[in-house]
């Protein structure tokens, strides 16, 4: 019923920091993709270019707030590198600091996201993927046109502490996107244990980063999808409960057409829409409260902390609900 729908608008990700290529829970939904990956590292840039696709481009580009020459500091780890300098005074206490070591400092030309879309012809932005080891706000800061117009959800990495020096921390990062309608919806935290008491004790250690996701509000959204015209907004909403469903929030996506739907869509696509997000229900939400139930869920969660291995790293299993 909607694939002309994704034919001439396709779910459009923007990945910044593409080392590493496309998230599995992505991939799953290809055929409706159109990725727009931001790479500065040669290293890695290279590799994703020989991996891309047709629906698929990858740029050997830095962003930041502003168009101009910036820093960056290559380290060991090439996923590590940042144009900020690695703060030893904190990586010395935990796990491999090594990795961190710089290897070259390097001068690179950054643009900012606005701009860089203008070039490519991209106005039409539903996600971005954030993982730039630092400069995530300053690279939002050069975003506020597509933040403003287009953009439906983010996923960032965000820190808790200075693993880099002078970077902005989560707190800077969520203060400047709730002005821009965005709700914070879930945290994937990871933890490091110091390496002078890796075996002490239970596994977690102290919170470090996190990948963050942020979905925009349904009245923003709304007011957003007003300004568009033809098979534009229809096509934006859908999208944006493709998103939803992508992380699992069907309850999101369900309010999204409760609030907008009958704007854009006719009950019978209303209708299709959220049967097929009711029918996506993990088996876990069908099964009955029956006694005894939490007791089983709490001593499997404990097996679990019990088997899993030891690591200087831990890392919650998702970000949303797969």
């Amino acid at each position: 019923m909607f694939e002309n729908f994704y034919r001439v608008h396709p779910l459009t990700l923007i990945d910044v920091g593409a080392s590493g290529g496309i998230s599995p829970h992505w991939l799953q939904h290809s055929r409706h993709l159109r990725i727009i990956g931001f790479e500065p590292d040669a290293r890695a840039f290279e590799k994703l270019r020989s991996e891309q696709g047709s629906s698929t481009k990858y740029l050997n580009l830095g962003l930041h707030s502003s168009k101009g020459q910036v820093d960056f500091y290559l380290t060991r780890k090439q996923e590590g590198s940042s144009c900020f300098e690695p703060n030893r005074a904190i990586l010395e206490r935990f796990h491999k600091p090594e990795r961190f070591d710089i290897v070259q400092k390097i001068t690179i030309l950054c643009d900012t996201l606005d701009d860089a879309l203008r070039q490519e012809g991209l106005t039409d932005i539903d996600f971005i993927k954030l993982d730039t080891q630092g400069s995530e706000l300053a690279i939002l800061q050069g975003a506020s046109s597509v933040l403003t117009d287009s953009v439906f959800g983010l996923e960032i990495e965000v820190a808790f502490t200075e693993l880099y020096m002078g970077q902005p921390l989560f707190s800077d990062v969520d203060l400047f996107l709730r002005p821009f309608g965005f709700d914070l919806i879930d945290l994937r935290t990871v933890s490091w244990k110091r390496s002078v008491g890796a075996t002490v004790g239970d596994s977690k250690g102290q919170l470090m980063y996190a990948d963050a996701l942020y979905f925009r509000q349904p009245p923003v959204l709304r007011s957003a999808l007003e300004k568009m015209s033809g098979t534009l907004a229809p096509s934006k909403l859908l999208r944006a409960v493709s998103i939803c469903q992508i992380y699992g929030f069907f309850d999101y996506g369900l309010e999204l057409l409760d609030i907008i739907g009958s704007d854009v869509f006719d009950e019978g696509e209303i209708r299709h829409l959220r049967e097929h997000l009711r029918s996506e229900a993990p088996l876990s939400s069908r099964l009955p409260n029956f006694p005894g139930r939490e007791c089983l869920a709490e001593l499997f969660m404990k097996l679990s902390r019990w088997l899993t291995p030891r690591s200087h790293k831990v890392k919650q299993p998702r970000l949303g609900n797969f």
